[in-house]
């Protein structure tokens, strides 16, 4: 099983985080750390294979605060659509 691995790069007032594996619960906390204080925050979750609901909701609150997700894969997508849709 994959551990989640999050990191972040500024350029200019962009900064990006990083996520790639499984986000679960316990680095809800790092990746919201991450995403804190940037005046643009761009989520690359190419790499992202799965999250609990946890992650799925930090995910979702983040892009509700005006973070730009990217490079989302089409069954993180599906969570992140069903748990819109209260599914």
């Amino acid at each position: 099983m994959m551990d989640v691995h999050i990191c972040s790069e500024e350029a200019g007032s962009v900064r990006t985080v990083r996520i790639a594996g499984r986000l679960v619960s316990p680095a809800t906390d790092e990746l919201q750390r991450l995403a804190r204080g940037a005046l643009a925050v761009r989520l690359d979750v190419s790499q992202l294979v799965s999250a609990d609901e946890e992650g799925l909701r930090v995910l979702e609150s983040l892009r509700e605060g005006g973070a730009e997700l990217v490079g989302t894969p089409p069954f993180i997508q599906l969570l992140l659509q069903a748990r819109r849709n209260g599914a």
